[in-house]
């Protein structure tokens, strides 16, 4: 019988890769990520996205006033750029000729591989989604370190690692100070939160990043991660002289940078209807709101007999859907959809036409530029196949938009 040769296995990739199936890799268990619009055509330097956030005030019941003080509307770009990311996964050659004639055993050996590599790119997308650019996964509980054995400051951020991972700390969040590491994760307990490296680093209250992912390192500075809600809906107005995109967002933070609402002394349907009633007196028409599944079993424990149950689908994969509840709010109903990548003490009342995953082709996805699907291996004996995509999120219309902080 013939090899399975690097050809058949470019061809046996081809088959077993399709979009769809990718698609479904990507988007299982991730809510936002799937219910997100997807733009793939995002080419050229950078994509401009024009908000309008004030109105021309040449008005008077008087003409002559009208007429005198006239001003045009108030505009602005987010100029949004580009960010990368990357997944490798490799193959062992003997694994490959160890296969003679049989395509769909070798498949079986080497889709575990390259499925992991969408996966971790994926569950790393997902939870980039809901955070900011600076690449923060958690951070060192104020009890620091026993041993080389650290807990979580808030143990929920655990579904952020993996066995492993390689880990650095920083002092500050924005990776501008002496960064430790990097050290890989050796133990994970995810019912404490709390994580074991193989070398101690770091100290309480340090930030966690995955190697590579800082603003200020590797060179050149500046974001590594998309921008996510957190981002675009921070938890404070922006000050003076805030620069996202290019943007001031402090001249009208609402407007530009959404609305933020307290709910943590009120029950998670009482914060819903008053965030709605913001974002009503806006303009907005929020339809969906994420978070984590503890808020959401909250809400449903809450709603009692009240509770009415409805489904939210992927913008792009019609079998692709999310279980999700009906709140009534001022600006309409909304579906509650329970997503795992969302931080406790957070939900996020969107609507969902304003936002946009912009990106230069479908991501993630395995990266073949020349046409090759895998690479031959220079210092292993092995072959490789790389994974990745290039992308950024938008929002036209931020301030029909809301953040809100939930009681934990």
């Amino acid at each position: 019988m013939p090899a399975l040769d690097l050809t058949s296995f470019e061809a046996a990739l081809k088959v077993h890769y399709t979009d769809l199936r990718v698609k479904n890799l990507v988007y299982r268990n991730n809510p936002f990520l799937a219910a997100v619009p997807k733009y793939e055509f995002f080419g050229g330097k950078n994509l401009p996205i024009p908000v309008q956030y004030g109105v021309p005030q040449g008005r008077s019941a008087t003409f002559a006033d009208a007429n005198a003080n006239q001003t045009p509307g108030n505009y602005t770009d987010y100029v949004l750029t580009r960010v990368r990311n990357y997944a490798i996964a490799s193959i062992g050659n003997e694994t490959l000729e160890a296969s003679v004639g049989n395509a769909n055993a070798f498949m079986e050996a080497a889709s575990s591989e390259i499925d992991g590599a969408l996966r971790s790119l994926t569950q790393d997308l997902a939870g980039n989604l809901y955070r900011d650019q600076l690449g923060v996964r958690g951070n060192i509980s104020a009890a620091g370190y026993a041993v080389n054995t650290f807990t979580l400051a808030n143990p929920a951020n655990v579904t952020e690692f993996e066995l492993g991972m390689q880990i650095v700390t920083n002092p500050n969040a924005d990776g501008s100070g002496l960064m430790a590491g990097p050290q890989p994760i050796t133990a994970i307990n995810r019912d404490t939160g709390e994580i074991t490296l193989a070398v101690a680093i770091g100290g309480a209250g340090d930030f966690l990043f995955q190697l590579g992912d800082t603003s200020a390192t590797p060179a050149p500075a500046g974001p590594k991660k998309a921008a996510g809600l957190s981002s675009w809906l921070p938890p404070t107005a922006p000050l003076a002289g805030d620069n996202f995109f290019s943007v001031d967002r402090s001249v009208d933070s609402s407007r530009l940078a959404g609305q933020r609402y307290d709910g943590t002394a009120e029950t998670i349907e009482e914060a819903m209807i008053g965030a709605g009633s913001l974002l009503f007196r806006e303009g907005g028409r929020p339809d969906t709101c994420f978070m984590n599944p503890l808020s959401y079993s909250e809400l449903i424990k809450s709603l009692g007999s009240k509770v009415v149950y409805d489904v939210v689908r992927s913008s792009d994969v019609a079998d692709v859907f999310f279980d999700s509840v009906k709140v009534y709010t001022p600006s309409g109903q909304v579906n509650v959809v329970a997503d795992p990548n969302c931080p406790t003490g957070v939900a996020y009342l969107l609507q969902m036409d304003t936002w946009k995953l912009y990106s230069l082709g479908m991501a993630p996805k395995i990266l073949m530029t020349d046409g090759l699907r895998f690479l031959r291996t220079n210092d292993a004996d092995s072959v490789t196949v790389r994974c990745g995509y290039y992308l950024q999120m938008g929002c036209n219309a931020p301030g029909w938009n809301a953040r809100i902080a939930l009681a934990t």
